[in-house]
């Protein structure tokens, strides 16, 4: 079903696609670019948090989109947002039952502590099945979110790792102005209008230390 429309109204589409800034800026936009990553898991965070940090301190803005219910990260600079899909993912259709436990509602009740996710979420969520339609379900949960976003001024989404791929492509879907890619590509700062940071390293290896070649050595003829 399309979206009715009344004089001077737009679809969602169309006011995303106005908000798109041009393709070369005359000058630094205040604000630009807007990165945002979809770290819905833990893995490879450090590497985003790096990223997500140069963007701001570059004069762009940045926000961080995780799913696992933790304290921001110390390392996170204060400008980065955080939006956390956790307890809209718990509340969103049958996962609000599965949450909920009788026995620990009366719990509450008499004041005693509950800590952690019920035993049949806890079961429920680690299966495979889940598992793997978890980053669609994160995506209806993250489309009540939109108005925090400002899709209509988001530049480019970091995908992080595989379950990032139906976020980031939701978000160009509404916005096609969005790049997509494990980095911030230079043609981003350049839509901007500033100029690319300095590319660092996210994650170093470590050089080895160069092995000693053994010296052979003759052996006494007996």
């Amino acid at each position: 079903m399309t979206e009715p429309k009344t004089p001077g109204s737009t679809s969602l589409q169309d006011r995303v696609r106005r908000g798109a800034p041009p393709k070369s800026a005359p000058g630094p936009v205040p604000g630009r670019p807007r990165v945002v990553a979809a770290a819905v898991e833990r893995s490879r965070r450090p590497g985003v948090i790096r990223k997500l940090n140069r963007v701001v301190e570059n004069g762009g803005t940045a926000l961080m989109i995780t799913a696992d219910g933790c304290e921001r990260p110390e390392e996170l600079h204060p400008a980065v947002q955080v939006l956390d899909l956790q307890a809209g993912e718990r509340r969103l259709g049958v996962n609000a039952l599965l949450t909920r436990n009788p026995a620990r509602l009366v719990h509450r009740a008499r004041g005693r502590v509950v800590a952690g996710p019920s035993p049949t979420w806890a079961l429920v969520s680690a299966s495979k099945p889940y598992r793997m339609i978890r980053p669609w379900v994160l995506w209806r949960v993250l489309r009540r979110r939109l108005d925090l976003l400002h899709v209509a001024d988001v530049d480019h989404v970091i995908i992080v790792h595989q379950n990032s791929w139906p976020i980031a492509w939701q978000l160009h879907r509404l916005n096609p102005a969005i790049s997509v890619s494990y980095e911030v590509p230079e043609a981003v700062w350049a839509r901007a209008g500033r100029t690319p940071p300095a590319h660092e390293v996210d994650d170093p290896v470590p050089a080895r230390a160069p092995t000693a070649t053994p010296v052979p050595t003759a052996t006494p003829t007996p």
